[in-house]
C-alpha cells in the first residue's frame, strides 16, 4: 500500500512510501458546521452510567461501518496491540456525548491466557433485517478469511474459517467485502493473494463455501516479459435482486474490472485500462446505476465511474497530488458523495458534483495522519464518518452534517 503520511511534527513512526514533495497545495474548504464534540480518540471498552475504561493501545485500523437496528453506528476494526478482532456501538450519553461500547470478537486472550494469534486484518461488517452481525476479516496467522457472526440479542459470538483460497501456498482473505444476499446470508468477496485470483464465499445456511471468480490473464510488461496473471484486489462487493456485483482491481494489467452474475456464472469486463488505475474501488449501486470511486495510482487521481455493465461514463474526480486512496462512496438523494485518502496532506477529503466538474473539501483538518480506510454510513437522520487516526492509533469519527 503506498501510501504514507507527510512528516508533520505530531507524527511519529510513519510508514515509507510515497516521495516527499518541495511545494504544498492549499487546503480546500473545511468542514464547516462539522460536530467537533463527536472525533473520538482512546473511546471505552465499557460503559455503565458513571465512568468509562479507555482503551490505550493501536486500535480502529481496517475499519467497517454499518448501522444496527438501534439507528446507531456500529464499527469491527482491528485491534493491532492485540492482533484480534474487535467490534463497538456508538452510544450517546446523558450528557450528550458520544461513546463506544466495545466487544471482543475473536484474536483475543482468554482468561487462561491462551492466544488464538492474530486476527482481524481487512475488516467488513453488515447487519442483517433481523439485527444479526456479520464480519469477515483475515487470520492472519494462518492466511485466511475468517467470519464471526452474532445475533442482536445475543452477547457470545461465534467464528470460524469461512475460506482458505487456493494454490500452493494459500494466502486468502485479503481486502474482504461482505454483502448480505435476499436471503440475509452473507457473501464475502476476498483476494486470494497466494493464487492471484478474485474469490467469493457463500453462506448456505450452516457454513460456507468458497469458488474463484476471475483467475485473471498473464500480462506483458515494458520491457517485454511475461507477468503471471494477478488479479481481485481489493474487492468491492454489490448485490441487488440476486445478482452480485464486484469491482476490483486487476494487478497485473493495471486496470478496474467489474465481475456480476451468480455462483460460477459470471460475466467479466474491463471498465478502466488507461494506466495503472482500479485500486480501492467502491461500488454502490442505485437505481439501476453501478457508481464505482477509485484511484488512478499513475496518476495520484480520484476517479469515478458511472454506469452499467458495458456502458460506463469515466470522471477524474481530484487530480491533486496523490489522492484518491482508501474510497467510500453513498448516495445521498440522488447525489454521488465520495470520501477518500489525501496523500499529500494525511486528510479525508469528501467530493461530490457541481455543475460540470466536482467539488470537495477536507475533512480532517487536523495536525495528525488520517484519512485511512474510510467509512461514511447515515444513522439517526445524520452521516457519520469514520477512519483510522494514525498518529494517534485509534478511531476518528464525527458528522459530516
Amino acid at each position: 500500500m503506498l501510501r504514507a503520511p507527510r512528516p508533520r511534527a505530531l507524527v511519529r513512526g510513519l510508514p515509507p512510501g510515497l516521495l516527499a514533495l518541495s511545494t504544498l497545495i492549499p487546503q480546500l474548504q473545511a468542514c464547516n458546521g462539522c460536530s467537533e464534540q463527536n472525533i473520538v480518540s482512546r473511546e471505552p471498552v465499557a460503559y455503565d452510567d458513571s465512568s468509562y475504561e479507555e482503551l490505550d493501545h493501536d486500535w480502529g485500523s481496517w475499519l467497517s461501518m454499518a448501522v444496527n437496528l438501534d439507528n446507531a453506528p456500529v464499527v469491527s476494526y482491528y485491534d493491532k496491540t492485540k492482533g484480534a478482532l474487535g467490534f463497538a456501538t456508538a452510544t450517546w450519553t446523558a450528557d450528550n456525548e458520544l461513546r463506544w461500547i466495545h466487544e471482543q470478537v475473536d484474536g483475543y486472550a482468554d482468561d487462561a491466557g491462551f492466544d488464538n494469534g492474530d486476527r482481524g486484518k481487512y475488516t467488513s461488517l453488515a447487519v442483517a433485517a433481523d439485527g444479526q452481525i456479520w464480519i469477515a476479516y483475515q487470520d492472519v496467522q494462518n492466511k485466511a478469511l475468517r467470519y464471526a457472526t452474532r445475533t442482536a440479542a445475543d452477547t457470545v459470538w461465534t467464528s470460524n474459517v469461512a475460506d482458505v483460497g487456493g494454490g500452493p501456498t494459500p494466502v486468502a482473505g485479503l481486502y474482504a467485502s461482505l454483502a448480505l444476499d435476499g436471503n440475509g446470508y452473507p457473501i464475502v468477496a476476498h483476494y486470494d493473494e497466494g493464487a492471484g485470483t478474485l474469490r467469493v464465499a457463500r453462506w448456505n445456511g450452516s457454513a460456507f463455501a468458497g469458488a474463484v471468480v476471475d483467475e485473471g490473464e498473464e500480462s506483458i510488461s515494458d520491457t517485454g516479459a511475461p507477468v503471471d496473471a494477478d488479479t481481485g484486489r481489493y474487492p468491492s462487493l454489490a448485490i441487488v435482486e440476486g445478482i452480485e456485483y464486484i469491482a476490483y482491481y486487476d494487478v497485473a494489467n493495471g486496470d478496474l474490472k467489474l465481475a456480476w452474475g451468480t455462483g460460477g456464472n459470471y460475466s467479466i469486463e474491463t471498465i478502466d485500462s488507461e494506466g495503472d488505475v482500479g485500486q480501492w474501488p467502491n461500488l454502490v449501486i442505485s437505481e439501476g446505476r453501478l457508481h464505482i470511486a477509485y484511484h488512478d495510482a499513475g496518476n495520484g487521481d480520484l476517479k469515478y465511474a458511472v454506469g452499467a455493465p458495458g456502458s460506463f461514463e469515466i470522471q477524474v474526480v481530484d487530480d491533486g497530488d496523490h489522492v484518491g486512496a482508501d474510497t467510500k462512496l453513498w448516495i445521498s438523494g440522488d447525489t454521488p458523495n465520495i470520501a477518500y485518502f489525501d496523500g499529500r496532506n494525511n486528510d479525508m477529503k469528501q467530493a461530490w458534483p457541481s455543475g460540470d466538474g466536482w467539488q470537495s473539501r477536507t475533512v480532517t483538518e487536523d495536525p495528525g495522519a488520517l484519512g485511512f480506510h474510510n467509512e461514511v454510513v447515515i444513522a439517526g437522520g445524520q452521516t457519520w464518518a469514520g477512519c483510522y487516526d494514525y498518529t494517534n492509533r485509534t478511531l476518528w469519527f464525527r458528522s459530516l452534517d
